[in-house]
C-alpha cells in the first residue's frame, strides 16, 4: 500500500513539473511574438496617396508578418501620420494584418544625422 501511495506522489509530482515546463514553454513563445509584433520595420516612402490614406514603401524585412523585403502599398490606420512626411523619407512602421489589408498602425520618421 505505501509504495503504491509513494508511486502516485511520483506520478502527480512529473505531471506537475511536466505542466510547469509547457507553460513556460508557451510563455516564451507567446513573449517572442510579442516581441516580434512590436518590432519596428526600416523602409524607404516611394509614393504617398494621402486623400486614400495608402502608402507605398520599399521595406526590409517584417518579421512578425514573415515578409521578405520588396516594395509594396500599405493602408494607413489614420491619414493623419502621413502629415510631415514626404517621397524618399526614410521611416520605422508597424503593420498589422487586418482582414486581407495590411495597415500600418505606426509610422515615424527616421532622422538623418549631419555629417
Amino acid at each position: 500500500m505505501k509504495l503504491t501511495k509513494i508511486s502516485m506522489v511520483i506520478v502527480l509530482a512529473a505531471l506537475a513539473m511536466q505542466s510547469a515546463a509547457a507553460q513556460e514553454t508557451h510563455s516564451h513563445q507567446h513573449k517572442s511574438e510579442e516581441a516580434a509584433s512590436d518590432e519596428m520595420t526600416t523602409a524607404t516612402i516611394r509614393k504617398l496617396d494621402i486623400e486614400y490614406g495608402k502608402i507605398t514603401l520599399k521595406h526590409q524585412t517584417i518579421k512578425n508578418l514573415g515578409m521578405p523585403p520588396m516594395t509594396m502599398v500599405f493602408q494607413i490606420e489614420d491619414k493623419t501620420m502621413l502629415e510631415g512626411l514626404a517621397e524618399g523619407d526614410s521611416v520605422r512602421f508597424k503593420v498589422e494584418k487586418k482582414g486581407t489589408a495590411l495597415v500600418i498602425t505606426t509610422i515615424e520618421k527616421m532622422q538623418h544625422s549631419g555629417h
